[in-house]
């Protein structure tokens, strides 16, 4: 996995949990088109030098699944930065009435009331992932790991991926943990008080997670396009998304 998360991880200086889900081998065989998606978490605390290079790849659609006060809090904005169009599309609404359906903790029953309470966002969201014009495109939440990890899984799955790629690519977040971490104890020392729990659900995932939430998509919905689909995303945007990861250019 340690060679896989460096031949795909994007090192920033100020922007964590970076990947490209280039490679990865879709139905057919062939690999995910790279440079194409990326997963991440908030590009909001770029640095001169991440700016930079964020530049260079020519990012045309920024999906920012966060909430309106999460995002209220960003120090910069990436799009106008960057020259990207950004569409704000939040998996949770608000706080509040996402706790009566979920559960404390990171889980697969946390991961599948996104779904519940989400559904507009991941119409839209796939929609967007299913326009050719859309790319290249960023798909971010505040950490990267949980509501990015969640789009992502089910990006995959649509496109044929394995399911011990999908399972693996998730986990890929905790080999970025220790770099988030040093950087944030460094800001602001949030980490010299937290506990042990809190510092795992602030930068960690539990593999379980997402296997979990893979297994009640297909027992609940019939998988990740029978629930996009059921939630009004088109055809067009599937065939779309298709097209673009797994059957374009390379």
């Amino acid at each position: 996995m340690i060679e896989e998360f460096a031949r795909r991880h994007l090192p920033f200086e100020c922007w964590f949990n970076v990947r490209d889900l280039g490679g990865y081998a879709s139905a057919d065989g062939r690999p995910l088109t790279w440079r194409r998606f990326y997963r991440a978490g908030s590009p909001s605390r770029m640095s001169a030098t991440d700016i930079e290079r964020a530049s260079m790849l020519g990012v045309a659609t920024i999906l920012d699944l966060r909430r309106d006060d999460e995002a209220r809090r960003d120090e910069t904005d990436a799009a106008a930065t960057l020259g990207a169009i950004s569409h704000q599309l939040p998996i949770m609404p608000t706080q509040e009435p996402f706790e009566v359906v979920s559960v404390a903790g990171i889980s697969a029953e946390r991961y599948l009331a996104y779904l519940e309470v989400g559904a507009e966002a991941f119409r839209a969201t796939f929609e967007l992932l299913g326009d050719p014009a859309s790319y290249p495109v960023v798909v971010h939440c505040s950490a990267g790991k949980d509501r990015t990890g969640v789009v992502s899984a089910m990006t995959l799955e649509i496109l044929g991926v394995s399911r011990s790629t999908i399972e693996a690519d998730y986990a890929m977040t905790n080999l970025e943990r220790g770099r988030a971490e040093a950087y944030w104890q460094a800001r602001e020392g949030w980490f010299t008080q937290a506990t042990p729990e809190q510092i795992d659900y602030a930068l960690s995932v539990p593999p379980e997670a997402i296997s979990g939430f893979l297994d009640g998509l297909q027992e609940r919905y019939g998988g990740a396009e029978a629930y996009l689909r059921g939630v009004g995303v088109s055809t067009d945007a599937i065939a779309g998304l298709r097209r673009v990861l797994a059957g374009g250019d390379r």
